[in-house]
C-alpha cells in the first residue's frame, strides 16, 4: 500500500470524512449485508486500512464484535486509532501480507484503501486466507477514473496500477476466490459498495 500524501492524509482525517462513514458508507455496508443474509454481530472482524479508526468506531459500537482488529499502513493513523481507547488491537500492518493466521475472522471490512494500493490483486488474495470460509468481505471503491480525476483535481496520489474499471475488480474478486453476493452504485457509479463471501 502507498502512503497517503498530505492533502488526502487531511482528507481522510476531516469531519466531511467522518460524516461520510458515519451516513453513507455504513449504511450501505449493512444494507448490503441484510440483503445477503449475512449478520456479523458478535464476530471477528478485521478493519484492513483502518486509519485513524473512526471506522473502527462505528464497527464497535454497531457489531459488538468478539474480537475487533484494525491495521493500517502509517504509524501516525495507528497512533491516532489508538487514542480512541477502543476496545480492538490496532497495529501497523500492510494489506498484502496481514500478521493474522489463515481464517482468523468472520469478516473484513475495507473502507476505500484497495484503490492506494499498487499491487491489489494480492491484497484480494490476502484478505480471503485471513477469511474463514463463507466469510464476508465488505468493501468500498474508487472506479480508476474517479482515482484519476481526484489526482488532476484535488492533489490526491493514487497508483495507477491500482486504476481498476468495475470489470477488473470483479475479476479480481473472483480470482481470490470470491463470489460476489451483493453491491451497490453511488455517485452515479464512481463508487461502488461490494458484499463477497469467500467460497470453501
Amino acid at each position: 500500500m502507498a502512503r497517503l500524501n498530505l492533502r488526502e492524509l487531511s482528507m481522510m482525517d476531516s469531519p466531511a470524512r467522518r460524516l461520510s462513514q458515519r451516513l453513507v458508507e455504513l449504511p450501505v455496508f449493512r444494507r448490503n449485508l441484510e440483503r445477503a443474509g449475512i449478520d456479523l454481530r458478535g464476530a471477528d472482524i478485521l478493519d484492513a486500512g483502518c486509519g485513524n479508526g473512526y471506522g473502527l468506531e462505528l464497527l464497535e459500537r454497531t457489531y459488538r464484535p468478539r474480537r475487533l482488529v484494525g491495521i493500517d499502513l502509517m504509524p501516525e493513523q495507528i497512533e491516532r486509532a489508538k487514542r480512541r481507547r477502543l476496545q480492538a488491537e490496532v497495529k501497523v500492518g500492510d494489506i498484502t501480507n496481514i500478521d493474522e493466521p489463515p481464517a482468523s475472522f468472520d469478516g473484513v471490512f475495507v473502507f476505500g484503501i484497495l484503490h492506494h494500493v499498487p499491487a491489489w490483486r494480492d491484497a484480494m488474495v490476502e484478505l480471503a486466507r485471513v477469511l474463514r470460509p463463507g466469510g464476508a468481505l465488505v468493501i468500498e471503491e474508487l472506479h480508476g477514473k474517479t482515482a484519476e480525476l481526484s489526482d488532476r483535481w484535488l492533489g490526491t496520489s493514487h497508483p495507477a496500477t491500482a486504476r481498476f474499471d468495475w470489470a477488473e475488480f470483479r475479476a479480481g474478486l473472483a480470482a481470490a476466490g470470491f463470489s460476489i453476493a451483493g453491491d451497490t452504485g453511488l455517485l452515479l457509479g464512481a463508487v461502488r459498495s461490494f458484499v463477497a463471501r469467500r467460497e470453501s
